[in-house]
């Protein structure tokens, strides 16, 4: 089973992704060029896109990935992992990320501590990513 997890976000959610999916293979991109560059290197099981990816560009990977029929049917989690100054509600962020093709919106902010918010990542994962 391919357990290759692209992950796009910033530096700061590392530990988080790396505790949350330990025994995946991870791959960390910054930008949406390391993003591109990266997909179009190898397959992935799963990506993971963080709400402040390169300057807040979480739905233009969205849109990219599902643009392209190589990356369609590649399950996607967009997550909003830290507090910030977005005044974007969690609804309206999970709305938007459905609208677009994403599987799936996790707030990790509301999580009451970074276990619990891992779990519920790693869920996720194992849910959408088929054997």
């Amino acid at each position: 089973m391919n357990r290759k997890v692209l992950i796009a976000d910033v530096p700061q959610m590392d530990g988080c992704y790396s505790a949350a999916l330990a025994g995946w293979e991870l791959a960390f991109v910054r930008t949406m060029t390391e993003a591109r560059q990266a997909l179009a290197a190898q397959g992935y099981a799963l990506v993971v896109a963080g709400v402040y990816f390169d300057d807040s560009q979480m739905f233009d990977l969205l849109r990219m990935l599902r643009a392209d029929d190589t990356h369609a049917e590649v399950p996607i989690v967009c997550v909003r992992g830290r507090p910030g100054f977005t005044a974007v509600t969690s609804r309206t962020l999970e709305t938007t990320v459905k609208a677009l093709g994403g599987d799936e919106f996790i707030d990790l902010v509301h999580y009451g501590d970074e276990a619990a918010a891992g779990a519920a990542l790693r869920e996720a994962a194992k849910r959408l990513v088929k054997p």
